[in-house]
């Protein structure tokens, strides 16, 4: 059932320009298309649910049986017909599955002997092959023009395209061992993660490797897997000022033409770019190339939201505050933020409060109670955000003087840090805890708090980020809130 249920949806998403083989419009529509909506919808996810939404005689699996035989055959057929209109899908796959498509009809007017109606068709298909680098495609066309061109008996032709087909082979072959060194990257990195760290020892080689063959051949395969392999590896590695010169790099080939414009996705480029620079502390410089691809985002995308987030990390990050304020302006009032996932909107309220908890602006509300309890500390689906949450509620506890509160949130502190925080890459969210951990053992006295606290104070300017694989998100540095902790401290009477 999920098999069918996957296909279903595929196509309910895709909508279809041609609806005859599930016979949409049918006013009494066939079994088979009312478990297709049902699936589609979600209302069915079992046999169990499609026996009764069906209406089929309970026992009768055999009946349920042969409509989901009948629907998964007529569904697969129905992959013809998708429509590929919208922005959701990206161009080159589009003129990908044109291409194919063609080469279907052609062949068929082939075997039928057909070969003057084919040949237009592999022209036409062939040039869309050559001006968007479709290397497997271009082959398949020139084979097929060659069979064409012989049984045409046009000599001329048919040595021109045997010319062409000898040089396609050679750079097929290198996009083919390109591939090869890729896929062969992911099994191993997404294998286990003993598997991932072994892999991770030769990964500069593989990658010198693969530099070498885009170098030779110049074709946007080679490049494509070589440039996704290498920022995939840097951002387990935790280098990002490797991933920054990629992306520069990417950028520079892009604007000069010398990689294939049509089918690299330069709002992807842009977006790494930039998260790049944030997580390199290259802040100055992000917040510059943030401020010119802004406009290279639609903002009724969730693409938009998604760099809006490392915009203003960068700017937070930078403490320029007043920016920050203006962004997420310009992010709460946009009417489509009520289209992105649960999770992502969790995560602008997070933005918000942090930025009203550093830099308060007294003309704005912000219901503190309301967030605080509506975010339960140790939800699953909240991973890597948990720590954030954590830590606000410590500080608004801090701030508020609410000392029983303030014990529960440190006895939580305390329990998530021992269960969640064993391994290395959790030791700047460990270091600042336990200068949580000293504030409240010294009564909050601001004197004594910054005299005990020093050392762990440098030590968590000395450590690194941790990779993204395994990151917890500082929407504000550990550093700028310890700071702000003690001046506040220094204005406030000891809370006890």
């Amino acid at each position: 059932m999920d098999e069918l249920k996957r296909l279903a949806q595929i196509i309910y998403k895709r909508g279809a320009d041609h609806s005859i083989l599930l016979d949409i419009k049918n006013k009494k529509p066939k079994k088979e298309f009312i478990l297709f909506e049902g699936l589609a919808e979600g209302r069915i996810s079992n046999n169990e649910e499609a026996i009764k939404d069906l209406r089929i005689q309970e026992g009768s699996e055999a009946s349920l049986r042969m409509i989901k035989s009948r629907l998964k055959k007529k569904l697969l057929n129905q992959l013809f017909f998708l429509s590929f209109k919208g922005q959701s899908f990206k161009s080159s796959h589009v003129l990908e599955h044109t291409c194919y498509a063609n080469i279907y009809q052609a062949r068929v007017l082939m075997n039928e002997g057909a070969y003057d109606l084919a040949l237009p068709i592999l022209k036409e298909t062939l040039e869309i092959a050559k001006n968007n680098e479709f290397s497997d495609i271009n082959y398949l066309c020139l084979r097929s023009l060659l069979h064409t061109y012989a049984n045409l008996g046009d000599k001329l032709a048919f040595n021109k395209i045997r010319s062409q087909l000898e040089g396609v082979i050679n750079t097929l072959k290198a996009d083919q061992e390109s591939e090869k060194m890729f896929l062969e990257a992911k099994i191993e990195i997404g294998h286990s993660i003993s598997s991932r760290k072994k892999y991770l020892l030769i990964i500069d080689d593989v990658l010198q490797e693969m530099e070498q063959l885009w170098q030779e051949f110049k074709t946007f395969d080679t490049f494509y897997n070589y440039y996704s392999l290498f920022i995939w590896s840097q951002e387990l590695k935790g280098d990002f000022n490797r991933i920054v010169e990629i992306t520069n790099i990417s950028q520079e080939l892009l604007e000069s033409n010398k990689i294939n414009s049509s089918r690299f996705d330069h709002r992807y480029n842009k977006y790494i770019q930039v998260y790049s620079h944030l997580r390199a502390k290259k802040l100055e410089e992000g917040i510059t190339l943030a401020n010119t691809y802004f406009s290279s985002f639609n903002p009724s995308s969730n693409n938009w939201f998604a760099f809006m987030e490392n915009y203003i990390l960068l700017v937070l990050h930078a403490k320029k505050y007043e920016s920050a304020h203006l962004l997420l302006h310009q992010v709460v009032n946009n009417p489509f933020i009520k289209k992105i996932n649960k999770m992502a909107q969790e995560r602008w309220t997070l933005f918000e409060a942090y930025l009203q908890f550093v830099s308060p602006q007294p003309e704005v509300s912000f219901r503190w109670q309301a967030l605080l309890q509506s975010v339960p500390s140790y939800s699953k689906d909240k991973e890597g955000y948990n720590v954030a949450i954590l830590i606000l509620q410590v500080m608004y506890n801090v701030e508020t003087g609410e000392t029983e509160s303030l014990d529960y949130r440190m006895e939580a502190l305390k329990k998530y840090a021992h269960k969640h925080f064993q391994d290395s890459f959790s030791e700047r969210s460990r270091t600042f805890f336990k200068l949580l951990a000293t504030m409240v053992q010294n009564d909050f006295d601001p004197v004594a708090t910054q005299k005990k606290g020093y050392y762990l104070y440098q030590k968590l300017q000395r450590i690194s980020p941790p990779g993204d694989a395994y990151a917890e998100i500082e929407i504000i540095p550990y550093e700028h809130l310890w700071e702000l902790i003690l001046q506040r401290l220094q204005r406030k009477v000891p809370l006890r």
